[in-house]
């Protein structure tokens, strides 16, 4: 059975993830996952695109809709591109993830979320909340080379639920 990912990603590297995405289609790799990440951007009333970071409040349907898309997502992928770090939604995607997770598998929650740096970013810094929680606390959450081998016995890995 598919396992349900959220994929985050900073999104001047949108066209490597949809790459990334077309893998599932490719034989010559196993990668089988649902993506419940948000293929459209949000819009508003307008029907324009909320482009505000998750800090401000004008950004709360987003970040409703991706609370939504958490609801049924299992796991957590981070793309890392050459500026992932730098995302204020990447980061706030981790955190928000990790936080509504953590009721189902307390301290292993971490389990559920894996870094992938993206072809040709083999040495771009980690999004901080990959490495530490809002203390500054480690975190073990490991970082994949691309290789969507490694990434697809990371997903067919079973995580007890709590």
């Amino acid at each position: 059975m598919a396992t349900n990912v959220f994929v985050s990603f900073d999104h001047d590297d949108a066209r490597q993830v949809a790459g990334f995405r077309s893998l599932k289609a490719n034989p010559k790799y196993a990668l089988d996952f649902q993506d419940h990440s948000l293929r459209e951007p949000v819009t508003d009333r307008s029907g324009r695109s909320i482009k505000y970071p998750p800090s401000d409040p004008r950004s709360q349907r987003v970040r409703d809709e991706i609370r939504k898309k958490f609801d049924r997502a299992s796991k957590l992928v981070v793309l890392i591109g050459a500026d992932t770090h730098k995302s204020e939604w990447v980061d706030w995607e981790v955190k928000t993830f990790v936080e509504m997770k953590r009721p189902l598998a307390g301290e292993e929650t971490w389990k559920r979320v894996r870094g992938m740096r993206l072809k040709g970013h083999e040495t771009a810094p980690l999004p901080p909340a990959l490495y530490s929680d809002q203390y500054g606390r480690a975190r073990s959450t490991a970082t994949l080379a691309w290789d969507p081998d490694q990434l697809d016995r990371w997903l067919d890995e079973d995580l007890p639920d709590r």
